[in-house]
């Protein structure tokens, strides 16, 4: 018989708050938990998400829709604004009107499809758009977007764009766990030799570490993820009704 888990939460962060429209005032809080999980005589500090709705005095862990759809599955936290870095910052005016925020991988296929397209638009709409690229590869599906991520990163750094996006257009397999033959793929690519010393220096490292700080903490699970000025947009198209 399992013995029964004894878990006290011993600290409590608001991750981000508003208040959700068209449902009469309700609000979301997404809730960072830091729990110790005992289980018989192990203790482990854990750190969990937890989605709450309030109104008022009443609160609830789900709320749904008219549709019956449940917010918790159809809402994000906010982007923070520390999130809009320079260092994030790919293509677009830094004063832009919007800002767009995307979380994507090279091997995606969704992200194949939609975030190349993407980078065009804000680089022919500069002035109305901004984009911050933060990287999520998917290693569990994808371990070849490990190297191609790490080479974006290098690419990104020197502001080549072009290459950058060739990313997506990889003939190599995405299970491939190699490095030595997704870097001979981005070659063939790009005709751009890039080491193995260059993509697991402390520089790449740390930033692919900031990023998944950061999908941690807006809750993210896959990609592409696009927010438009700091609200999850679910369809990942709500930018067009900007485009000019």
């Amino acid at each position: 018989m399992a013995k029964k888990m004894n878990s006290p939460v011993t600290k409590i962060e608001t991750i981000s708050s508003y208040t959700i429209k068209n449902t009469h005032g309700w609000e979301v809080y997404f809730l960072s938990l830091n729990v110790n999980m005992k289980l018989g005589k192990v203790t482990r500090n854990r750190t969990i998400n937890q989605v709450v709705f309030t109104k008022g005095n009443k609160i609830s862990f789900s709320l749904k829709d008219k549709s019956g759809k449940d917010y918790k599955n159809i809402l994000k936290p906010k982007v923070p604004v520390e999130a809009y870095d320079d260092e994030h910052l790919l293509v677009g005016n830094r004063d832009a009107k919007h800002k767009l925020l995307v979380f994507s991988d090279p091997f995606c296929p969704y992200c194949q499809e939609i975030v190349p397209t993407l980078i065009d638009d804000v680089k022919a709409n500069p002035k109305t758009f901004a984009l911050y690229y933060y990287h999520l590869p998917l290693l569990r599906i994808h371990p070849a977007s490990d190297t191609a991520t790490r080479a974006m990163l290098i690419f990104q750094k020197r502001g080549d764009l072009k290459h950058l996006k060739d990313m997506y257009h990889l003939l190599v397999n995405p299970r491939e766990i190699n490095a030595d033959v997704v870097l001979k793929a981005i070659k063939e690519k790009t005709g751009i030799q890039i080491k193995r010393v260059d993509i697991y220096s402390d520089e790449i490292n740390n930033r692919l570490k900031r990023d998944r700080k950061l999908k941690k903490r807006l809750m993210l699970t896959g990609t592409p993820t696009i927010f438009l000025d700091g609200l999850w947009d679910a369809t990942r198209f709500k930018y067009k009704t900007f485009l000019k």
